[in-house]
Formats: C-alpha cells, sequence, structure tokens
C-alpha cells in the first residue's frame, strides 16, 4: 500500500532525527532529508487504496494524498526558513512525526481510532514548546499545549465512541446528541486555539518561533479538524434533533474567533502574535461547518483547510524572513521592510491574494459558502465581512513597510543571493559561509515559492476541488455487524448518503 512508504518514510526520518539530535548538523540532515523525501512518496500515494485492519480499516483518497503534499512541502519550507533564522532545529523532526500522524487520522476509517491518531499528532506538536535545556517559560507553554490537546482529544474520543454504533441499537435521548455534537465541536476549537480557548495559543510564542507556529496550530490540528467535520456529517446531521442551542455555542466561538482574531492581531505589538491570531482567525472560517450541520459543506470545508494550511504557513516564513533582515519582529521596528526585501514584498502581495482572495477563487467560494451554510439573514453578511478584516492588519503591515528607513540597512544582511569563492580545499566551510551570508535570501524566496503555492491552492490548483469533494473513508456499522461486534469498511468512494431518522423525544 502506497501510504505505508509514506509512513515508513515519516516515522523513520522521525526517529532517526531524534536518535541522532545530540550531533545537530547530522540530525538537521535527516529531518531535512525525510521531508523532501516525504513530499516525494506523498506524490507517489495511489488513491483508491483500501486495507482492512480487524474492524476498522485504512484507505487512500485523493484529498489525503493532496493534503499530505502540501503538508510535506510547507514542513520543508518552514524548516529550511527556520533555519535560516537560526531557531529551533528540531522542527523537521517534529513535522515528520505530525505528518505520519495526520497521514493516519486522515486515513483511519473508523472516526473512534482516527482522533485517538489525531490527539497523538497533537502530543508531537507539544514536543516544540518544550525548550531542550530546561527552559522553564518552555516547560509551562509546553503543560498548556498538553493540556489542550489532552481535553480536546478526550472530549472527542468520548464523544465518537458512544455515538459509534448503530443508531437503530442505540437508546438515548436527544440531548446525549446535542452534547456529542458540542463535544466534538468545541474538541475542534480547543485544537485550533479558537477564541476563548485561545490562551494556550497564545502563549507559543514564548517558547517557539513564528516559523513553527503553524506546525502546531495548524498542521498538527487540521486532519483532527477533519475527522471532527466528517463524524458530525454521518452521525449527528442525518438525525433529526433540534440543536439550536448547541450549534448557537459553536457559532458564537467561531464569529468570536473571526472577528476577534481579527482586532487582536491589529493591535499587536509582535509579529508573530499576528502570525499566530491570523490562524485563529481562519480557524473560525473552518469551525463554520460545523454550525452548518449540512453535508454541503463538506467540500468547502475541506478546501478552506487546505488554504488556510498552505496561507499562514506562508505568513510564518515571511514573519521569519522579517526577523533575519531586522533582528526583531516589533512591528514599530520594521520601518522600510518593502525597501529592505523586495522578494519579502513579492511573498507578502501573494499571502495577501491567497488569505483574501476575490470572487471566482476556490478558497473565496470556499469562505462564502460556509458563511451562507452557517448563517441566515443579515448576520450572514456581517460575518462574511468580518472575515474581511485582515485586510486591516495587512494595510497596517504594508503601511509600516512603506515608511522610511530607520537607519541604515546592515551590511551582514542581504536580500540577494551571494556566492563565495569556491573552495575545493574546504568545501564544508565554503558551504557554512555561503549559507550565513545567504540567510536573509533563502528565508525570502522560501516565503516567496510558499506564496505562490498558497495563491495557487487558494484558487483550486492540483484538483483541490474535486478531491475536497470526495467522501472520506469510513467505517459505518450496521445491524448484524453490531452483533458480531465488527465494522463493514466503506470503500474509500462509495457512496454513503445518510439515512435521515428521528430520534424520539419522551
Amino acid at each position: 500500500m502506497s501510504l505505508a512508504i509514506y509512513l515508513v518514510v515519516t516515522f523513520g526520518f522521525a526517529a532517526g532525527a531524534w536518535g541522532t539530535r545530540d550531533r545537530r548538523p547530522l540530525s538537521t540532515v535527516i529531518g531535512v532529508g525525510g521531508l523532501l523525501a516525504a513530499a516525494i512518496a506523498a506524490i507517489a500515494i495511489d488513491p483508491g487504496e483500501a486495507v482492512t485492519m480487524g474492524g476498522s480499516g485504512l484507505a487512500t483518497t485523493a484529498y489525503l494524498r493532496l493534503f499530505l503534499i502540501l503538508g510535506s512541502l510547507v514542513g520543508l519550507g518552514l524548516s529550511i526558513a527556520g533555519l535560516a533564522g537560526q531557531t529551533r532545529r528540531d522542527v523537521p523532526m517534529v513535522t515528520l512525526a505530525t505528518l505520519g500522524f495526520g497521514a493516519l487520522t486522515l486515513g483511519l476509517a473508523d472516526p473512534r481510532v482516527a482522533v485517538v491518531a489525531g490527539t497523538a499528532g497533537g502530543l508531537c506538536g507539544a514536543l516544540l514548546t518544550i525548550a531542550p535545556d530546561g527552559d522553564r517559560a518552555g516547560a509551562t507553554v509546553g503543560i498548556r499545549d498538553l493540556r489542550a490537546v489532552v481535553v480536546a482529544g478526550s472530549l472527542a474520543i468520548a464523544a465518537t465512541a458512544w455515538i459509534g454504533r448503530d443508531l437503530s441499537q442505540l437508546d438515548a435521548q436527544p440531548v446525549v446528541f446535542g452534547l456529542a455534537y458540542l463535544a466534538v465541536a468545541l474538541a475542534v476549537a480547543v485544537r485550533f486555539g479558537a477564541i476563548p480557548f485561545h490562551l494556550w495559543a497564545s502563549r507559543l510564542t514564548d517558547a517557539v518561533p513564528e516559523t513553527a507556529l503553524p506546525i502546531v496550530t495548524v498542521l498538527a490540528a487540521a486532519p483532527f479538524a477533519i475527522v471532527g467535520l466528517g463524524w458530525t456529517d454521518a452521525s449527528i446531521a442525518p438525525l433529526l434533533i433540534d440543536l439550536g442551542t448547541e450549534r448557537g455555542v459553536v457559532l458564537a466561538v467561531a464569529v468570536a474567533s473571526i472577528v476577534l482574531a481579527a482586532l487582536a492581531a491589529l493591535v499587536q505589538d509582535e509579529l508573530e502574535h499576528v502570525v499566530g491570531y491570523s490562524i485563529v482567525g481562519d480557524a473560525g472560517v473552518a469551525l463554520l461547518a460545523l454550525v452548518a450541520l449540512d453535508p454541503d459543506a463538506w467540500a468547502p470545508a475541506r478546501t478552506w483547510i487546505l488554504v488556510l494550511v498552505v496561507t499562514r504557513s506562508a505568513f510564518a516564513a515571511w514573519a521569519g524572513g522579517l526577523r533575519i533582515v531586522f533582528g526583531t519582529t516589533r512591528i514599530i521596528e520594521l520601518r522600510g521592510w518593502v525597501v529592505r526585501s523586495p522578494l519579502l514584498a513579492v511573498a507578502f502581495g501573494l499571502i495577501v491574494v491567497a488569505g483574501i482572495g476575490f470572487p471566482g477563487l476556490a478558497a473565496f467560494e470556499a469562505r462564502s459558502s460556509l458563511v451562507a451554510l452557517a448563517i441566515d439573514g443579515p448576520l450572514a453578511t456581517l460575518v462574511l465581512l468580518g472575515t474581511l478584516a485582515p485586510l486591516a492588519y495587512y494595510l497596517r503591515l504594508l503601511s509600516v513597510g512603506l515608511a522610511r528607513p530607520d537607519g541604515p540597512p546592515d551590511p551582514e544582511v542581504d536580500w540577494r543571493p551571494r556566492v563565495e569563492r569556491l573552495d575545493l580545499t574546504a568545501l564544508r566551510g565554503w558551504w557554512r559561509t555561503t549559507w550565513q551570508v545567504n540567510r536573509a535570501f533563502s528565508s525570502a524566496l522560501v516565503a516567496v515559492l510558499l506564496g505562490l503555492l498558497a495563491v495557487a491552492t487558494s484558487a483550486g490548483a492540483f484538483g483541490g476541488a474535486e478531491a475536497a469533494a470526495e467522501p472520506a473513508p469510513r467505517s459505518r456499522p450496521t445491524a448484524s455487524s453490531a452483533a458480531s461486534g465488527s465494522d463493514d469498511l466503506l470503500p474509500p468512494f462509495a457512496s454513503d448518503e445518510p439515512s435521515f431518522q428521528a430520534v424520539p423525544t419522551e
């Protein structure tokens, strides 16, 4: 099975990087090489394969393949940007493990097992928050991160385990289904760091650089959210239950995340905080799919999640590039960044186009569809306008970049490529010197490449819209299988239209 190769590559290289962590150069080479190999292995995945394992199974889809390709590429880009910024060298290792668990999460047919894998992926991300030298601040943030992942995982595991049986054999009051739906929706909100569950995420910048933020808050959480959405579509949406109150709670979280995160990003003094709150705002849009409880939200939600992963990774790489050029991420000290690094200006424009978009782009249409499916009336128009609020902090960053620079540029930092004279007798020294003088250029180039990838994803390239519309692999209990204690694995592209049935209210 082609997915097995991807799992061997990601977990194998992650283990190799972990085992050589005391030899940092070797560990770094293994980690970065592993991400490159993971991208190649993801391209080689064959959609449509299915393997039965016990009562569940593992299946590949076109969406899983595309998610892993994009995830591997952005992980590789963020790792290189982090190395250029001389921040954390363990990012490639953790990214590989996160991608491996993400592949399992999206490929497992049983949502009860999938949420366990998704929780394990979140625990990998928490490793980035704990400084290797035992820094107390990093340990504190790491504990908060672990607590958020465990709480979210516990909620989702309990809900999917309880409502994971044949509905014809399940005798429960409607309130039980409502609580299960609310538990899964809030679990997704916690994993994304949505408001008001954002305190742990807002402290991440105390322990990890901006280039690592998307790994913890987006790449690790996205597969978990996709499984949660698929579970609600299959187990809750087909039931004729009034979930007005529960949906209202989730809607409040989504709208608060969209609007308040944009306002918070607008007033931040540190660029990494802007990156963090931009992720929270876009995650709020994804939560609208859980509010909709409509099969029509499946495709736009998964399209938007792809855009979220790539666009916010590009934004983080752009912020890392500014740190190299200016030696700081304080926004007031970034005056003239457009002049100092034209490559970063190009990357910024690509990120704005990909994140905001315009009518006709797949991302723009997906965001509009989610708002329309989740909200009715004038409020829908207000929320749709609220999703455009990131323009405010984008304009603020642009105005700072167009201002007159403070002081002369650092002569050691040049956005243009520089090649030192090749010395065949000291290749290692030549490589280190060349890398050092090209750190700013390398980081800016990564931001541009990720920006181009974000625009392409936002436009619906790579067959994203078609892949997002495909049904997920899912095991559906039947009356006979419930008696025998096993589930029937649905083929990955089989039709799985819900059978609507009323739940007794007495």
